[in-house]
């Protein structure tokens, strides 16, 4: 029997390029970085206004958090009745009446401002959550970039700010950074801002893989010690004018690593094969296990809605010259607080 072939994330854009959102999704395939970047993409067509960073749930179905996920579909808030809820690793829903009950409530809450997007790294639906059973679902197959795909992204991200880099160079950047979109997506904003109108290795060296006195790796790898420190070296960053979003996006890739680590190694995986998944490279691998180690998938689900309170807020906000007025400042001090709360069994 010949497999059915599911559209593209790119054909997925096409339609959001039209402000066409469908009231649900399944998002199949391994390339996590691309899921997230499409749920971004659809949260900045159905939510806007006051509190709308309070509007978008993510919720782990291997976690048995199907009851706070139907909770958080069904009830409006405060600000808005617009809602967008994440089902992640739908396939890991156990089976039972109970919970084909609350999947059932939840496909009934969906309209144009309650939208539900579910994923699994599978490569085709899981039972129960064919496109058939979810009224208006739209499926779409979230491949790993192939590296001419990704070479040509990059050519043609920098194109409108007039800036060129050929391929050799692009695959340069890759070969630093490894076919993670988000990463490449990081970097790009860093090219954006370095004031160059084309691109070398050079320039790939100096400005993506050789941050030196002010490093946003240094500085996101403090804040996930809890070192207080961080607060200083987001300090430095921030005064000498590197992308505050730019920081933003490599937080949420070191929440993302570590989230992707513990999930494997809660499924079985060996320590190898858990920080591959977690793309992390051999040789910081021994780091990387010192910061797992220090925050566990607990934290990690909490330091979520503060990444997503300050991404909205960093879209919004006017800039001020007081440090400590900023989100990013805001998001560190929350995130260091998080090291002294109770841990959650």
């Amino acid at each position: 029997m010949e497999k059915k072939r599911f559209p593209v994330a790119r054909e997925l854009y096409a339609d959001l390029d039209k402000k066409s959102v469908a009231p649900a999704y399944l998002f199949l395939g391994e390339d996590e970085g691309e899921k997230d970047k499409a749920v971004r993409r659809i949260a900045a067509l159905v939510l806007s206004g006051s509190g709308a960073e309070y509007s978008l749930g993510r919720f782990h179905c291997e976690m048995n958090e199907l009851m706070q996920a139907a909770d958080f579909a069904l009830n409006g808030s405060m600000f808005s009745d617009a809602r967008i809820c994440v089902l992640l690793n739908v396939d890991a829903v156990p089976a039972g009446a109970a919970n084909a009950a609350l999947m059932a409530e939840i496909f009934g809450s969906l309209s144009d401002s309650r939208v539900l997007v579910m994923t699994t790294r599978a490569n085709r639906p899981p039972r129960g959550v064919e496109a058939d059973a979810v009224p208006g679902m739209k499926v779409y197959h979230f491949w790993p970039p192939f590296e001419n795909d990704l070479v040509a992204y990059i050519v043609r991200a920098l194109e409108p700010e007039g800036i060129s880099i050929d391929a050799r160079t692009a695959r340069a950047l890759i070969g630093l950074l490894g076919r993670d979109v988000r990463a490449v997506d990081g970097a790009l904003e860093k090219i954006r801002n370095a004031g160059v109108a084309r691109v070398n290795e050079e320039t790939v060296r100096s400005v993506v893989g050789g941050e030196k006195d002010y490093s946003i790796y240094e500085f996101v790898e403090a804040l996930y010690r809890g070192d207080k420190s961080s607060l200083r070296l987001l300090k430095n960053l921030i005064e000498n004018n590197c992308p505050e979003l730019l920081i933003l996006n490599q937080m949420a890739r070191q929440a993302d690593s570590i989230e992707r680590y513990h999930l494997a190694v809660r499924a079985g995986d060996g320590e190898d094969d858990a920080l591959r998944k977690a793309s992390v490279p051999p040789r910081a691998g021994k780091a990387f296990l010192e910061l797992a180690r220090s925050n566990p998938i607990i934290k990690i689900k909490r330091i979520y809605p503060l990444l997503r309170k300050a991404d909205f807020s960093l879209k919004s906000y006017r800039v001020s010259k007081n440090f400590v007025a900023g989100p990013l400042f805001d998001l560190s001090r929350e995130m260091l607080a998080l090291e002294a709360a109770p841990a959650a069994v």
